[in-house]
């Protein structure tokens, strides 16, 4: 009998990642259905969430790990967003086009590399930039609302707005949080954090089609709220001292 280490079973969720984000390529360009394309990033960053998670808990965390792991993601959170958008509108608009398209794979790998330079230990505590499945989710879950609820309207501004905003916070310094340890033991914070998550979950499975894309946002803004308060606190600290 074959006997697999236990080293090799986050890979099995890296490979699934990276696999998910290949179909969604494969859907865009060959059938169009840019919605089945998104539902294959979205799943892609789910193995993404699961591969890390299963490596701390097996204790079989590695820098081959990170670096693959970092691989998978190019494909799917850089390279897939990169694809859709240039087949659902951008390709009209030439070589402009194309730029824009490239965006996402561009500042996803720049992302990444910074972040596996950057990378002190396996345990994260908050994201410097957005990460990128974030930036994924948020591209992909936008096709994924608009067919539901506005199937006859495309808004090229908009998409252009999401995704120079999500590619740009990509690569800021701007700290977005790490999902929290989940317990009804902690701290009322970790309480009310447990509170969050089921509520999100249960949004989720009620109607991910209305809830994906504005959690998303929601997750994007807390970013930029946080930051805005950080600021704010160091310029009035800095009066005072003056």
């Amino acid at each position: 009998m074959i006997k697999v280490p236990r080293t090799i079973v986050p890979s099995f969720f890296t490979i699934a990642n990276m696999f998910f984000g290949f179909l969604a390529i494969l859907y865009a360009f060959n059938s169009q259905n840019f919605v089945r394309s998104s539902w294959l990033i979205i799943l892609a960053a789910f193995m993404d969430s699961m591969d890390g998670r299963v490596a701390r808990f097996t204790g079989t965390s590695s820098k081959f790990g990170v670096e693959y792991d970092s691989l998978a993601d190019v494909v799917s959170f850089g390279l897939a967003p990169s694809v859709l958008i240039y087949l659902y509108y951008f390709h009209n608009w030439g070589t402009v086009g194309v730029f824009i398209s490239f965006f996402p794979l561009l500042f996803a790998s720049i992302r990444l590399a910074r972040f596996n330079v950057e990378l002190e230990g396996f345990e994260k505590e908050a994201f410097t930039g957005l990460p990128s499945p974030a930036s994924a989710i948020s591209i992909a879950s936008y096709f994924i609302f608009m067919a539901a609820y506005f199937p006859d309207k495309i808004l090229p501004k908009f998409l252009l707005v999401l995704v120079l905003t999500v590619c740009v916070l990509m690569v800021s310094t701007i700290r977005y949080e790490v999902m929290p340890k989940l317990t009804l033991r902690g701290t009322i914070g970790q309480k009310i954090g447990v509170f969050i998550v089921v509520t999100i979950v249960i949004l989720l499975i009620v109607n991910p089609q209305l809830f994906v894309f504005p959690l998303t946002l929601i997750y994007i803004l807390s970013g930029l709220i946080q930051f805005m308060i950080r600021l704010s606190k160091g310029k009035r600290l800095g009066g005072k001292k003056i």
